[in-house]
């Protein structure tokens, strides 16, 4: 087995905008989001809040300090290319600690678009599809779909989305 060894600094995750502001970005974008699609807003942006902490912490490239602007924890390749990053995954109830490989974006914008664009289009997103105008069967859908490893998933965005009284996003049709 071929060991590496990296002797330079390691980037930890860093934040994209003041955290009193991040309601207003978010709330933005999502609300140009549900106009396309129909997605309930306030599902997107309590995703948004859970998956960056109030944009306080995106993956960044722990060996270049690259960051990814990516506003929903997406795996894989993005527009700007990807970062590895450490991330916490749940297995079988135990919390993992792994690097795992996150989409890049130039900006906030081709973040969320690529989030709408993935539940969109994958297929085993379909659940989520039927359900994503609202939020309570969504939050579940996206869990059953494969979203997120935690299994507080589904909860924790009905907890942000209740206390934060982002319902009210869906009911106005912003």
């Amino acid at each position: 087995i071929p060991i590496r060894v990296y002797l330079g600094e390691i980037y930890t995750s860093k934040p994209i905008i003041e955290k009193d502001k991040f309601m207003g970005l978010a709330v933005g974008l999502a609300k140009n989001s549900w106009k396309k699609t129909g997605m309930s807003a306030a599902l997107q942006t309590a995703q948004a809040i859970l998956e960056t902490g109030w944009g306080q912490s995106v993956p960044v490239d722990k060996y270049s300090g690259q960051l990814s602007l990516n506003l929903f924890g997406i795996k894989g390749e993005g527009t700007a290319g990807s970062v590895i990053s450490n991330t916490s995954e749940e297995y079988q109830g135990q919390l993992y600690r792994v690097d795992d490989k996150f989409r890049a974006y130039s900006n906030v914008e081709e973040s969320w678009s690529d989030h709408k664009d993935f539940l969109l289009k994958k297929e085993r997103y379909q659940p989520f599809r039927d359900v994503m105008y609202d939020y309570i069967q969504g939050a579940w859908a996206l869990k059953r779909s494969g979203y997120a490893t935690d299994s507080q998933y589904p909860l924790k965005l009905m907890r942000i989305i209740k206390q934060y009284n982002l319902q009210e996003l869906d009911k106005i049709g912003i």
